[in-house]
């Protein structure tokens, strides 16, 4: 048992960016195209928008599901990175994680996306409660942060960085994913 927790806290994990192509997750911002209908399935938004591809340029805006701007440009979207570890305690893990490329000055949050069944995707803060599990980027995008999460995080689990398009914590709740979240990094816990 003491092995397995010593392997743990050296391990490591590296964010993703999100996309289908990717993760699973679909991608929860938008570019516009004019021949782009609305969708009102898994990742609904309004007509004129959709979901980035590879191939669309980095100079594009980013839009909500809305079509509200989220003052970024798909370039600097992409190139955000992360690394996580972990650190196994008597009754919580320390995960301590290392952003850069983050929209400066904007609020994130770190949540654990856990499939649910019928009820798909379900996201937890990684805090258990949202009151520690959030932080602000600083002016050059960079974001170092740790929280203590007292949740059992099995191998395989997805930890998830959420960026706030309203820059509002939304406490336990991930917000409104598509307007106000929009999920920016992925990774596996190892």
């Amino acid at each position: 048992m003491l092995a397995a927790a010593v392997l743990i806290a050296l391990a490591g994990a590296t964010f993703q960016p999100v996309t289908a192509a990717t993760t699973a997750q679909p991608a929860q911002v938008f570019v516009r195209d004019s021949s782009a209908q609305a969708d009102t399935g898994e990742n609904p938004h309004d007509w004129g928008l959709r979901p980035p591809v590879e191939n669309d340029s980095d100079a594009a805006q980013l839009f909500n599901a809305r079509g509200e701007s989220i003052h970024a440009g798909l370039g600097v979207w992409r190139t955000a990175s992360g690394t996580a570890s972990f650190t196994p305690g008597a009754q919580t893990t320390r995960v301590r994680t290392t952003f850069v490329g983050l929209l400066p000055n904007c609020r994130y949050s770190l949540f654990v996306r856990q499939l649910a069944g019928r009820a798909g995707a379900v996201f937890l803060p990684l805090d258990l409660v949202g009151a520690a599990n959030s932080f602000n980027a600083d002016s050059a995008g960079k974001g170092d942060f740790s929280v203590d999460s007292p949740l059992q995080l099995p191998t395989g689990s997805q930890l998830v960085l959420v960026y706030h398009s309203d820059g509002a914590d939304h406490q336990s709740s991930i917000g409104v994913l598509g307007t106000n979240a929009h999920p920016q990094l992925i990774t596996r816990v190892p």
